[in-house]
This record gives C-alpha cells, structure tokens and sequence, in this order.
C-alpha cells in the first residue's frame, strides 16, 4: 500500500467520524413550538358585537444529557 492511499484512507475514516459526531450532537436537542388560539363570540343587542380572542404561544427548548 502507498503512503497516499494510506492518506486517503484515514481522510475518509476521520470524516466519517466527524460526521457520525456532528449527527450525534445535531441530534440531542430539540426545539417545540405550540400555540393555540381559543376565540369566542357573544352577540349583543343591534349591531353590536364582542369578541375575545386569545392566543397562546409555548416554546420549549430541550438539551439532551450525554
């Protein structure tokens, strides 16, 4: 075997490992979002109207412990 094809074979072992390392840490976390909007409608006498809208928006952000 040459030195260069030696070379070129730990090149490609030490990329898969940094690879196979960023999926790891790419994979650990993870980012939720929800939210949720509730509406309600309540008519009055005539033309008058109300309406309550609210809107709720949650967000979660998890780390995964190695």
């Amino acid at each position: 075997m040459s030195n260069q094809q030696i070379y070129k074979m730990v090149a490609t072992v030490a990329t898969a490992i940094v690879t196979c390392v960023a999926i790891a840490l790419g994979l650990s976390s993870c980012n939720v979002t929800r939210t949720i909007t509730t509406r309600s409608e309540a008519w009055q006498k005539g033309d008058t109207s109300v309406v309550i809208q609210t809107k709720t928006v949650e967000t979660y952000d998890a780390t995964k412990k190695l």
